[in-house]
This record gives C-alpha cells, structure tokens and sequence, in this order.
C-alpha cells in the first residue's frame, strides 16, 4: 500500500466515528412498534462527523471524475427526490445523504461514510415497482443511520486479520486511483471493492426493520421489501451471476426473508398509489445503462412509447425519434416533454423546442429537466437573454448537474463575463475533485472585472474549502 493510501486509512481509524445525540425524524405513531434494537450508538464527536462527511464528499467526487455514474439531470433529480422522501421519514443523521446512480449492470446498492449511496442501474432495472426501489434505499438509509460502517470499522481496529487493504477497498476506495498500491483496487466501481465490507447478518436484519418502518411512514408499500428480496432469493438459485454481488455485501437469509414478510404484513394493506415516475425513469436509465434489455410487456402503451422512441434516440435513429415524438409524446407531462424538446433541438427546430419547455418552466421554475435544455434552445437561436434568465433560476448544490455548469460556463462567455466564466469551470471541477485546476480557474475569475462584492466573497470562500484539499494527478 503506498504512503497517501496508508495515511488516509490512519486518518479514519485514528477518528472516534461515533456521533453526539441526535432526535429521531417524527415518525407516524399509527405505525406498529417492533421496538428496534439500539444496535446503532449516537454518542461520539463532532470532528467525527465532519471527518465522515469529508470522506462522503470525496467519495461522491471521486465516482462522478472517474464517469461511473449517470450523470443524466432528470435521472439524477429523480432518485435524490426519492431518496429525500425516505430520508426525511429516516431516523435522523448529522451528515447530508446522496443518491446517485452507477452506469453497472450489476444488481447492487451499498451505502458508504458520509451518507453516499449508490444504487446500480442493473438494481433499478430488476425491481418491479417504485416500493421495491425504495426499500432498497430505506434498508441503504438504515445502514447509514444505525451507524453499521463506523461500527464496523471501529471493530476491526482490534482485528489483526482486518487488513488495512481491506478496510481502504470498502470505505473509500471510491476516493482512490484504480491502479494505487498495487492494483489493491481491480474494479472500475467502489462496489467491487466495498464486498470486503459486507455487513454481519444482525446489521442486515436492523436495515431491514428501520428501513420497513422508513418505508411505510414515507407512504409506500412495505410490501416491496419482501418482495424484492423474494426476488433475489429465487435469482440466487438461478444459474445467472448477476445478483452474486449483492448477496455478498447484503447476506439473504430464509429467516431474513421471512422476518421481513412477517413485519409487512404488520404494516396492513397498503392503500397507496406508485408514482408513474418510476416507469418512466426506470425506462431512461435503461437507455443510458449498458444493456440490450427492453421494457417489461406488462407496462402501459405510454410507457411502452416513450421507451421506443429512447431505444431510436439511443441507436441514433433521431429523425424518425422525433417523427414518433410528434405523434406520441406529451407536452404536459415533464419526462415526455423533455425528450420531445430534445429531439427538437437534434432536428435545429430550436423554436419548436421552445414552445414544449417554456411553459412547464414557468410551473417548475429552477428544475434542471426543463431549464437546461430551454436555455440551450435559447442560444442556438442567439437569444442569449432569456437563456441566462431561464439558467439563473437554477439553484446550485452539490449533485447540481455537471451540463448546468458547461451550460452556465458557455453563456457567461457569451455575454462578456469572462470571471463567471472562469467561476462556472472552477465549480465544475469541484465536483469532480480536480481541486488544482478549480484552484486556477478561481484564481484568473477574481482577477478579471465583472464580480461584484458578493460574488468575489463566494469565491473567497471556495479557494478556502479547498485549499486543504488533496491535488489530482495530472490536474
């Protein structure tokens, strides 16, 4: 293991990872109570948390550098809308939580310091229903608000067999070169390496019990938990290799899935109703994941239109895309609409396009969906005003979308404000950890006219949060 390696791992097992207290989300007292084991502490230090939350940014960072996720804007809103849902029903953390998508077939999900959960798309395209997506996500919560990875790694300090390769390979691979002490890391995603972490069945079993209660208090079936692990039960007893790494780092017990079915049922009969955004989504990371798939035949003539017309955009095919686009798609619904106007802008009908996203952006103003591809509609037709107006309505955070920034950065150029210009590269590279280069393009925005007093601030405090940073190769 090379020095950098060897002096992170110190780091992180020298940190007390326990938190202070913390209060339990209101929950619905009309939920059944199993009386939930305390398996995970809340006592421990501030700095701990911090440190956490550090090494989650590094590893979110770190993923989206390296091209391992679906970086598409819709996608991305979607499963951190769904996640925010569940979280905000979850037992409460002091760190953010972040839900991304891997570009893996593989049927996979872990969660990791600092509250980073990464969901594959193989898992997405093998669930059923929005239920069982989410009760994935709960049980990934739960791991992290019962505290199962700082436990764990708080455990195999004392283990002399707990290798420190180990412990890199499954808490923040995600931060490390591929090839680093000796190709320690062979996979082109954390979740290979994060096997070597996976949690004990007694922490499996408190996922599944808070992620249950996460599940019903958010409004969704607590049934798609045993469903999706019968699921995996029967994919574990086929031939195919799929499902293989989620059983190592998630251990499928007979009493496991019986247990879970048990607690369902407590919950009642659910009187809900799935979101028809799982379909649509669950449709488009199929078009952007590596995969032959098609649409489940059970779904509805919309979905199945909308599918088609991914499957043309995905092959190339953008006339006759646009062709069906016309006659099938809605304008009044936001995923139909947004691969209407696509399609729009790939036949320069820019005019067309915009007459599709104005209005929804004037119900949605900020959402990336609608902006994004509006304002590049906007500077096609050398309209770069109302682009600017349309982009500026976005609010930026850490999972903003890395198009927003090439988009900001290719507007700012053309109105003349070469310093936002610089800002929106250097914030780009933020998110993609290249902190040197964020460094020098930080550097030459405060430098050029154009920033008033707040922005230059803003940019002060940037240089400052990365100024401690470790600098990528060859950035």
């Amino acid at each position: 293991m090379n020095k950098l390696n060897t002096l992170l791992l110190s780091v992180l097992l020298s940190t007390p990872l326990l938190l202070s207290s913390s209060v339990k989300a209101d929950l619905n007292l009309e939920l059944p109570d199993f009386n939930l084991p305390q398996l995970g502490g809340h006592t421990g230090s501030i700095a701990a948390s911090i440190k956490e939350r550090e090494t989650g940014l590094d590893v979110l960072r770190s993923l989206r550098a390296r091209g391992l996720l679906i970086e598409d804007p819709e996608v991305n809103l979607w499963i951190r809308s769904l996640g925010n849902r569940l979280t905000a029903r979850a037992p409460s953390s002091p760190n953010p939580f972040y839900f991304v998508v891997a570009r893996d077939t593989a049927i996979n999900a872990f969660a990791t310091l600092g509250g980073v959960i990464v969901i594959n798309s193989g898992l997405i395209l093998n669930t059923s229903s929005e239920s069982e997506l989410a009760a994935v996500l709960s049980h990934e919560i739960a791991h992290v608000t019962q505290r199962h990875i700082p436990r764990m790694i708080e455990k195999a300090k004392n283990n002399k067999f707990a290798t420190g390769a180990a412990l890199l390979a499954g808490v923040i691979a995600a931060t490390k070169d591929s090839q680093a002490g000796g190709a320690i890391i062979n996979a082109t995603l954390a979740t290979t390496a994060h096997q070597q972490l996976a949690f004990g069945r007694e922490a499996e079993a408190e996922a599944d019990r808070v992620g249950l209660r996460i599940l019903a208090s958010a409004g969704l079936n607590p049934q798609g938990m045993p469903k999706f692990l019968q699921k995996l039960e029967e994919y574990g007893d086929s031939k195919t290799a799929e499902i293989r790494e989620f059983l190592q780092n998630h251990p499928l017990t007979i009493k496991r899935v019986s247990d879970t079915s048990f607690r369902a049922s407590q919950f009642g009969v659910f009187k809900g109703k799935e979101n028809i955004s799982y379909q649509y989504m669950r449709e488009k990371v199929r078009s952007l994941a590596n995969t032959t798939s098609r649409a489940p035949v059970s779904v509805s003539a919309q979905i199945k239109n909308y599918s088609n017309i991914l499957l043309l955009r995905k092959q190339g095919a953008f006339q006759q895309a646009y062709n069906l686009a016309e006659k099938q798609l809605s304008t009044k619904n936001i995923s139909e609409a947004a691969l209407y106007a696509e399609l729009a802008i790939k036949q320069r009908q820019y005019n067309k396009a915009i007459s599709i996203l104005l209005p929804l952006s004037k119900i949605y103003p900020g959402n990336e969906v609608i902006a994004i591809p509006l304002s590049q509609a906007y500077i096609s037709l050398g309209q770069i005003g109302p682009a600017w107006k349309i982009i500026r309505e976005i609010h930026t955070t850490e999972q903003t979308s890395l198009e927003f920034f090439e988009v900001l950065q290719e507007l700012s150029r053309l109105r003349g404000n070469s310093s936002y210009a610089y800002r929106a590269v250097a914030e780009r590279n933020i998110r993609t950890s290249h902190y040197q280069s964020a460094r020098i393009q930080l550097t030459k925005a405060m430098r050029l006219p154009g920033s008033n007093v707040n922005e230059l601030q803003e940019m002060r405090q940037m240089l400052d949060q990365i100024k401690h940073k470790k600098l990528k190769k060859g950035n």
